[in-house]
């Protein structure tokens, strides 16, 4: 598995069980954590069940149940009663990425990860595949084979980037970035419970209320140029999210 993500892990997981021995290849020199906003619905919570991490999955649903409140949000600040994500049928889960890897690296315990390595030729044969890597700290390179190579690494993805072509070929251009952090104090005014988005008509801002952070605020952007947040969007010419309105 190429990638130490919840799809390489999963599939490290799963393939261990069918009696293969599994070898995760990571470029990064450590695993990392954070990452995006995740609502598991029941097919989801069953995943984590069938995939035996459900116990060592945190959770970040916040307190107050019933009680807690969702709020529609506009330009001025006004607020009203509104359903929430957490809301919806199903009753999601909120976690982040980095809640479910961290809850798959409990459950991979005696597999082989290899960190700070990646794949830079895939060559398959009659009855292995052969795999050039790269050690990323030293650009040392060596061979291995194997009798089977999954690619779970992400969207800008080596494996596929190596055997079928440029990321170009494969990718579409949504012209938008997404950003989302973690806020270091409690909104004024909000409940530690409370979620929050803003009013439709020019831009999406969710606020999502979490038992370990108070709050998390994904941001959908809109096509403005960024020239004052600093975040690597503008700072690469690319779209960001400022509260301006389209065009402004």
């Amino acid at each position: 598995m190429v990638g130490l993500g919840i799809a390489g892990m999963s599939a490290a997981i799963g393939l261990r069980r069918a009696g293969w021995t599994p070898v995760i290849v990571e470029r990064a020199p450590e695993r990392r954590t954070g990452g995006y906003f995740v609502g598991l619905f029941p097919e989801g919570r069953q995943a984590a069940v069938d995939l035996g991490i459900a116990d060592h999955l945190h959770t970040r649903n916040p307190e107050g149940g019933a009680d807690a409140k969702a709020w529609s949000v506009d330009r001025r600040g006004r607020r009203r009663p509104a359903l929430g994500f957490l809301d919806q049928p199903g009753g999601p889960a909120a976690v982040l990425r980095g809640d479910i890897e961290a809850a798959l690296w409990q459950s991979i315990t005696g597999v082989e990860v290899w960190f700070g390595t990646a794949p830079v030729a895939i060559t398959e044969g009659p009855a292995e595949v052969q795999v050039l890597f790269e050690n990323a700290g030293t650009g040392a390179r060596y061979s291995e084979s194997f009798d089977l190579v999954v690619g779970a690494d992400g969207m800008r993805s080596s494996v596929r980037r190596t055997v079928f072509g440029p990321d170009e070929d494969y990718l579409a251009n949504w012209k938008a970035m997404i950003c989302a952090f973690q806020l270091k104090e409690q909104v004024p005014t909000y409940e530690a419970s409370d979620s929050a988005r803003s009013s439709p008509g020019w831009t999406t801002t969710p606020w999502f209320a979490t038992s370990w952070t108070p709050w998390k605020r994904p941001l959908t952007t809109c096509s403005t140029r960024c020239t004052r947040c600093g975040c690597r969007g503008g700072a690469r010419g690319g779209s960001c999210w400022w509260g301006t309105r389209p065009g402004a």
